[in-house]
């Protein structure tokens, strides 16, 4: 059994054609909120500044590739946990920051969960009886 246009949903890669990494960007950028746009950019920007063997665009692309099925909203908070925890200065590129947001995206139920044992739930309203 032959696949003539499979395409690979991790990174992208195709066997019969050939694909632009520049265009394939633009495109993967383009289906995003503009500020999580912004926000992408500047992590980009500091990893590939930062960390010399991340400054590749096919590295650039997979990371886009494998975060292209996530919802905005868990890519935010992925990247936020990464520049509150400064990754770009440790040698941390985009493998570890794909894994970030892949594992919150995976463990949200559990970590709601265990924020809810932690903190605990309001309490009830409880009606006074008039005299």
């Amino acid at each position: 059994m032959t696949v003539l246009n499979y395409k690979c949903p991790c990174c992208g890669y195709s066997k019969q054609t050939k694909y632009n990494p520049s265009r394939e960007i633009a495109r993967l950028r383009r289906e995003r909120t503009k500020s999580t746009r912004t926000l992408l950019r500047q992590v980009v920007n500091k990893i590939t500044t930062n960390i010399p063997s991340e400054n590749n665009i096919t590295k650039e692309f997979y990371f886009y590739q494998s975060i292209s099925k996530v919802s905005d909203a868990e890519v935010k908070y992925g990247l936020n946990i990464y520049l509150s925890s400064n990754g770009y200065y440790k040698g941390k590129g985009f493998k570890y920051l794909t894994q970030i947001i892949l594992n919150h995206n995976k463990n949200k139920s559990k970590m709601k969960e265990f924020e809810r044992k932690m903190i605990g739930k309001p309490p009830s309203v409880v009606k006074l009886k008039e005299d």
